[in-house]
């Protein structure tokens, strides 16, 4: 065996001569038996003399118990007479007439020939055998007596002799295996190993010497071959034969250790040190030695609880729970210890694992709060409606099976229950099945807030009326067109994640796009993956309006990892296909954003709002491949899907200004000036700059002569006074054209060189070769591309860049981008680098306005 091996290498053969002590140390498993084993069996092959003994845990108060092991089989005629009390186990003290009768006969033993005596555990030994072991190892450097003893590492004996034994011997410490050595096991006993394989069973034990032994016993048991592709299987069986290990171990110590670890293991790591002393009944003093060896042996999880009867572990688990909760331990706490009792043991049961499985759902942790729940039906609980509720939440935001069912359970259980029939209108919103929305939220003012909501995405659910009382409702009346940006503002509010996304929705059409990005900031990113999704997304939908293309990239990329966790919320799936298009498009990769169009073109997307926007940015990439008539169809196609709803607004989907366009191209003049003098219209009524700037463009270009000019040069001061800088470059290009062809040459430059380094400072390589391209149109010399600025920073960094330039501290920008809080100074340094400031008071300057 490789460990047996290990030790000769160690010299313990050498070491262990006549007239020496020698002490073996290693922790459990480290193959100290096995050494004794060996050198034993070397000493009895050269036809010398050995005795052997073990120490145990539960024979400690023995005295005498080591001695008498050693020389029980000793021929009595050599046994002197006062030795006979220590064989016998009578002898009540060891006293010197004892210890020395008991010397005189290993002295005589050793005469006969070389005299091995070999102590397993010592640390274990009882007084007097250690005194006696002590006294001999102070005289056998001259008889031809060699003293081994084995001690597992760490462990602790507070005997005097103990120590002076440990002083004056030759010490060998044993090792658990390195990865090769683990692999060379492996490889030994079950063929050539591949390196996958190995790596896994050195995982599953750590090196331990009798951990790998009994893993490659059971591995060859069960047939596994030691291949890559079998690697997972090492796991399992590493944890049974940890397992037994474990168990082995602890049945050889006292009860009060064995009491100890099986808390321990109940309670988990740091545990609460009032329950624990509780729970195990023991003195402070003999609760931190018995926590001490736990530690030392390693013994703890669910192999330790899983040795105990099912009883007795359900006993334990119940003891727990009361004394967590009398000590004001969270409910989630006492409550994971209820799931492994009965039912209808405590009164009280029911509503804690009520309220834990409601703050499991708000940790989103929903697999749990399922667990919980079911448990808590079992209970005599005082509100079942609220427990299947919440059962149905936490299933539906987990993606789990019967969220519809159980939701509908509670609805039925208690029909006034607004909360239970918001929370089954969601469920029915994830089914697609959103006919039957209105009629589960029912008349409740609070609910139909709710509707509203619906109404954003499935043109069955938008509410006949709504009130303002609400950020949803306002919303909801927003997008109709029924109020402006003035009077939409000062009615948002976020007191709560609804009341967050759609105010953060109306503050971004309304161009408050830094006021949205703060509200968006503040909301929980302990919520579902298609919260978060939502979320990531509408940050995106802000950035891309403030012309920070490489955010707006970031935010997408975010919430396209939350999408994949929970694929069916298809309104926000097609809304992040959508911006991911228009993006790709301002990037100049056409194909790409084509490619995305097509595949989010799919019958459960057409069927909510936000596939307007993936058939307006259809009709914009056809725009730029010359397709005129077709892009004119999916503008079209545009308006219609919004009218479906209504939806007018203009600031939410400019459909109008595209077909203008189109239909200008195709020579339909009347019918391009039609359409975008009604956007703006509609754009004059919201009041807000960017919507109206795009629709005053829009009529600029479809109008001819100084009329059209003065169009253009009035959307080009109106979006000066928006944050829509991108937009901004693109008014500033068509005026710069304009005006190059009615021969003003200067004022031309002047526009295509701000709308130049607008559109690289946005990221927009499109809007920037069209600039570039008209500005070189005017004769004016070839100007070099911007090489450096915000362009030059990755996606990562720009958000950390916009956060710390809007005043958040490090800790803050850590929290809201995930990302350790040490490692966001290292970002910003790298920022400065490439933006060319020195500090944080610079970065406003250098990304929105340089």
């Amino acid at each position: 065996m490789e460990n047996r091996l290990k030790v000769w290498c160690a010299g313990i053969g050498d070491q262990a001569a006549p007239g020496t002590t020698t002490v073996v140390e290693g922790a459990p498993g480290t193959g100290k038996t096995a050494a004794l084993d060996d050198l034993a069996t070397h000493w009895e092959a050269a036809g010398r003399n050995v005795v052997r003994a073990r120490g145990s845990a539960l024979e400690g108060d023995l005295p005498f118990g080591i001695v008498a092991q050693l020389f029980d089989l000793v021929d009595p005629d050599l046994v002197p007479a006062e030795a006979t009390g220590a064989l016998q186990l009578t002898a009540a003290t060891a006293d010197f007439p004892v210890l020395h009768g008991v010397y005189r006969l290993a002295a005589a033993l050793a005469a006969r020939g070389d005299l091995l005596v070999v102590v397993d555990d010592a640390h274990w030994a009882d007084a007097a055998s250690l005194r006696w072991l002590a006294y001999l190892a102070l005289r056998v450097r001259r008889l031809r007596i060699a003293v081994v003893l084995a001690v597992g590492l760490g462990e602790r004996c507070d005997d005097p002799s103990f120590g002076e034994i440990m002083t004056s011997c030759q010490r060998i410490t044993l090792d658990n295996f390195t990865s090769a050595e683990t692999g060379r096991v492996v490889s030994g006993a079950l063929g050539e190993a591949a390196p996958e394989f190995s790596t896994a069973c050195f995982e599953a034990t750590g090196g331990n010497p009798l951990a790998v032994t009994r893993l490659v016993k059971a591995l060859a048991d069960d047939d596994v071959p030691p291949t890559a592709d079998a690697a997972w299987r090492v796991a399992r069986h590493g944890a049974e034969v940890s397992g037994e290990i474990m168990a082995a171990r602890l049945r050889r110590r006292p009860s009060s250790v064995v009491t100890t670890a099986h808390c321990l293991a109940a309670l988990g790591p740091s545990p609460h040190p009032g329950v624990l002393a509780e729970l195990t009944r023991l003195s402070p003093v003999e609760l931190a030695e018995a926590v001490r060896t736990v530690e030392l042996l390693g013994v703890a999880g669910p192999a330790v609880l899983g040795d105990m009867p099912a009883p007795a572990r359900a006993a334990l688990h119940l003891r727990a729970a009361r004394s967590l909760r009398a000590h004001g331990a969270a409910d989630r706490a006492v409550a994971d210890h209820l799931l492994e009792t009965s039912p209808g043991l405590e009164p009280w049961a029911g509503e804690v694992l009520d309220r834990a499985a409601q703050e499991a759902v708000h940790q989103g942790d929903t697999s749990g709060a399922a667990r919980l729940l079911w448990r808590a039906l079992r209970e005599p609980v005082a509100n079942p409606s609220r427990a299947l509720r919440l059962l149905g939440i936490a299933e539906l935001v987990g993606n789990l099976p019967g969220a519809t069912t159980r939701l509908r359970e509670a609805l039925q259980s208690d029909v006034d229950d607004d909360e239970s029939a918001v929370a089954l209108s969601y469920a029915l919103h994830a089914d697609g099945n959103p006919a039957e929305i209105p009629l589960v939220l029912g008349g409740s003012p609070w609910a139909q807030a709710h509707l509203a909501v619906h109404g954003l995405v499935w043109q069955e659910a938008v509410p006949s009326s709504v009130s303002l009382g609400t950020p949803a409702g306002v919303l909801h009346r927003v997008m109709v067109g029924d109020i402006s940006a003035a009077e939409a503002v000062p009615l948002v509010s976020a007191t709560d994640v609804l009341s967050s996304l759609t105010s953060a929705m109306t503050l971004n059409l309304a161009d408050s796009l830094d006021e949205a990005l703060a509200v968006l900031d503040e909301v929980d990113r302990a919520q579902a993956p298609a919260l978060r999704a939502l979320t990531n997304v509408m940050r995106a939908n802000v950035q891309r309006r403030k012309g920070d293309l490489a955010s707006a990239r970031a935010d997408l990329a975010v919430a396209a990892d939350h999408l994949r966790q929970d694929r069916r919320w298809h309104a926000v799936s097609t809304w992040h296909a959508a911006l991911l298009a228009d993006i790709l498009l301002e990037e100049g990769r056409l194909d790409e954003a084509a490619s995305v169009i097509a595949e989010a073109s799919t019958d459960e997307a057409r069927r909510t709002w936000s596939f307007g926007g993936v058939l307006t940015v259809r009709g914009r990439v056809l725009t730029a491949r010359g397709d005129d008539h077709e892009a004119l169809e999916a503008f079209l196609a545009a308006g219609r899907h919004c009218a479906a709803w209504p939806y007018r607004n203009p600031a939410a989907l400019s459909w109008r200004s595209g077909a203008a366009l189109a239909c200008a191209a195709m020579g339909d003049g009347e019918r391009a000036r039609e359409l975008a003098q009604e956007e703006v219209a509609l754009a004059r009524i919201w009041g807000a700059p960017r919507a109206l700037g795009m629709a005053l463009r829009a009529e600029g270009r479809v109008t001819a002569g100084a009329a059209g000019r003065t169009l253009l040069e009035e959307a080009v001061r109106v979006l000066r006074g928006s944050p829509a800088r991108l937009e901004l470059a693109r008014a500033l290009v068509d005026l710069g054209v304009v005006v190059r062809r009615q021969g003003d040459t200067a004022f031309a430059r002047t526009c295509l060189r701000d709308a130049l380094d607008l559109a690289q400072k946005c990221g927009s390589a499109a809007m920037s070769a069209r600039a570039y391209s008209e500005l070189v149109a005017t004769s004016a010399g070839p100007r070099r591309m911007r090489q450096t600025g915000p362009t030059a920073l990755t996606p990562t960094e720009h958000q950390v860049a916009e956060l710390a330039a809007r005043g958040r501290s490090d800790d803050e920008i850590a929290s809201t981008l995930l990302m350790p809080a040490d490692g966001v100074e290292g970002v910003l340094s790298g920022i400065y680098r490439k933006l060319g400031v020195s500090g944080r008071l610079q970065l406003a300057d250098a990304l929105f306005v340089d």
